[in-house]
């Protein structure tokens, strides 16, 4: 099997980033390139919500620097990607037009639904063993400019999901408010972080540890970066943690970034991240932290390779998004949902009466009459229904029936394009109290904005 090019592009909120993949179905992936700008968009934007003209020029200046190099990797299959950024700018709808008109390039606008997905997926490309780690309480940690997401899964399903208004731009513009005006800003900037993140274990995990972290993105594998002397590879623990908080918590980014040989922008993202990891491991109590240096672009050559087939995934986590996106705790997929649903049968008069007018009436008795699942099967196998009325043959085909959905107790169903959805409307104790304690977190939250 032949070698595929493809390059995956993120318009992030403090840097622009290119990858370039060779993907093989034998052999997996490989990166060939990694092409990285610099920048501070989301640092304006995430506070005037606008993405300034400047701004747009040099997004399309770096845009069609990264198109020149994919040329010359003849690479004629990408995908261009723009996050919460330009996603959150009230001009968004602008700034994109303004993008494909002067580069020609299609930005795609995840949701944080659909970016988490493909960080999800990123993690596929990593040696480590996923389904092993996540069969205990473990939960996957992405720090983001924006906002911090984090996932919880259990026996290899994700059970909640949630995001934290607490991205690393965000708090180092926090820090940056107070530092000057606050003796000691860092026990200001750790009880910030600290009050979303007790919201979040009174809210969600309650009295349930979590056993390990995943931890993913860029931000993990800068921190990595700091203790070269302790030679870690794949895993963390919260001393070690704690070890590099101490040894950065009064050092400025400057100094960081020329020790370390880290970029400014990434040297002033440290003391946040390092501080959400410290305060969740402490609020988790979890014992691992796997480091999964994966990113967007990571996900992306997996997602292409996935669906042109050249791929099979180990876990595909398209179920656990979907329950995250619809809000409901599990997703089955079925092609019989005779359990949930049944169907009712009613003639189609301007047919069924020219053709048996006299046995009209005794055509509706028998229809009201049959079994809704076996009278469904019996016209999908052979395309009619056959009985008889007054003892003559009634035959009739799809077109001379009105057919609806009867829902079942408990369930609320909808179909389209023989495609049926049911919701399961049962409400249990624990629901019930999950539901109270939601809408408790969400009213603090909306008076805390105001």
């Amino acid at each position: 099997m032949g070698i595929s090019p493809y390059a995956a592009i993120v318009i992030g909120s403090k840097n622009m980033l290119m990858k370039v993949y060779e993907i093989s179905g034998g052999k997996g992936f490989r990166t060939v390139d990694e092409i990285r700008y610099e920048y501070e968009l989301g640092k304006e934007a995430y506070f005037t919500r606008k993405i300034t003209f400047a701004q747009i020029e040099e997004i399309c200046n770096v845009l069609m620097e990264f198109q020149q190099r994919m040329r010359e990797y003849a690479i004629t299959e990408f995908r261009c990607y723009a996050t919460s950024a330009i996603r959150n700018a009230k001009n968004q709808v602008s700034v994109l037009n303004q993008i494909k008109i002067r580069t020609g390039v299609d930005v795609i606008m995840l949701s944080n639904s659909e970016l988490r997905f493909l960080m999800y997926k990123g993690i596929q490309v990593l040696d480590i063993d996923f389904n092993k780690i996540i069969e205990k309480n473990t939960a996957i940690l992405d720090i983001g400019s924006g906002s911090v997401q984090v996932s919880l899964f259990d026996k290899q399903a994700l059970y909640m999901t949630q995001n934290l208004d607490i991205g690393t731009v965000k708090v180092r513009g926090f820090l940056e408010s107070v530092e000057n005006n606050v003796l000691d800003y860092i026990s200001v900037l750790e009880e910030y972080i600290q009050y979303e993140f007790d919201m979040f274990k009174s809210g969600y995990l309650k009295d349930k540890d979590i056993k390990n972290v995943i931890a993913i993105g860029d931000e993990i594998k800068n921190i990595n970066r700091l203790i070269p002397e302790l030679h870690l590879t794949d895993t963390m623990s919260y001393e070690q943690i704690l070890y590099i908080y101490k040894k950065i918590k009064k050092a400025s980014y400057q100094d960081i970034a020329l020790k370390y040989g880290l970029s400014i922008e990434d040297a002033r993202m440290v003391l946040p991240s390092v501080l959400i990891y410290k305060t969740f491991l402490e609020r988790s109590k979890a014992d691992t932290v796997y480091i999964c240096a994966t990113n967007l672009c990571d996900g992306s050559v997996v997602d292409y390779a996935q669906e042109t087939k050249k791929i099979k995934l180990s876990h595909d986590f398209y179920q656990d998004i979907v329950a995250d996106e619809l809000n409901v705790k599990n997703v089955k997929f079925t092609d019989d949902v005779r359990d949930f649903t049944s169907y009712s049968f009613k003639p189609q008069l301007k047919t069924v009466g020219p053709k048996y007018g006299k046995l009209l009436g005794g055509i509706k008795n028998v229809l009201s009459g049959l079994d809704g699942n076996a009278a469904m099967d019996e016209l999908n196998a052979n395309g009619c229904l056959r009985f008889e009325v007054n003892g003559e043959e009634v035959v009739l085909n799809r077109e001379d029936l009105l057919i609806d959905t009867a829902q079942m107790e408990g369930y609320v169903s909808e179909d389209d394009n023989g495609i049926t959805v049911v919701l399961d409307t049962n409400l249990s104790p624990e629901l019930l109290e999950e539901g109270f304690v939601r809408e408790i977190i969400s009213k603090i939250q909306t008076m805390r904005k105001e």
